[in-house]
């Protein structure tokens, strides 16, 4: 074993409020229940129950439509149920923006269950099957400059380009043949998701991200 900075190890978060985009669009029909299967893994390895991280879920294709926010669901189990029972929204085109100033409107908000003014970390992990038909760029940096945390994941119909101008860091944009191989960089994303709250200071996560591979076994 080696000695990691006690600062890393040490400093402690009181949880995180963590929201799921999801690419509703008629291109991710077949590729639904693969996302809501990596949801459903992704919850399983949070504290919800003690009441350290909240889960929303937001599906959207030419409009955004919320499953659930932050506040609506206490317990792991209540989760899980929702996001099995989770429904592919269809429609297009796919406004990636509009979904992004979406979250920063009505999700990422006190009244809806968002921590941010008590100090918790606000994390996006958006999954992405096309290219958006709008601009994402001043949404995107809208939700940045609140402090938000911004992880995308996109499959080969996605642009890798505009998930790395979405994200914090073009690190942490991953990107995946098909959605049902979405396993294969869940251990990614986590380590990285890991790596950057230990401090949400919104200037930094560019060289915290560096140990995001401290965290990976």
């Amino acid at each position: 074993m080696f000695q990691i900075s006690s600062s890393l190890v040490v400093r402690q978060y009181p949880g995180r409020d963590v929201v799921f985009l999801l690419d509703g669009s008629d291109g991710t029909r077949t590729g639904f229940p693969a996302m809501r299967d990596f949801v459903q893994r992704v919850v399983e390895t949070l504290s919800v129950d003690d009441n350290k991280d909240r889960v929303s879920v937001v599906q959207y294709s030419r409009d955004p439509a919320a499953q659930f926010f932050l506040n609506t669901y206490m317990t792991k189990g209540q989760i899980l149920d929702a996001v099995r029972g989770l429904r592919h929204k269809g429609g297009r085109p796919l406004n990636t923006g509009a979904a992004l100033q979406y979250l920063r409107d009505n999700v990422f908000t006190a009244s809806a269950g968002s921590r941010q003014p008590e100090g918790v970390p606000q994390v996006l992990i958006l999954l992405s099957g096309g290219r958006s038909f709008d601009n994402v760029d001043a949404p995107a940096d809208a939700l940045k400059q609140m402090g938000v945390l911004i992880f995308a994941i996109g499959s080969r119909g996605s642009d890798i380009r505009e998930l790395q101008k979405v994200s914090n860091d073009p690190s942490y944009a991953l990107s995946v043949s098909e959605f049902t191989d979405l396993p294969s960089v869940q251990q990614q994303l986590q380590a990285s998701v890991e790596a950057v709250v230990i401090d949400v200071t919104p200037e930094s996560p560019t060289v915290l991200g560096m140990f995001s591979s401290m965290f990976s076994t």
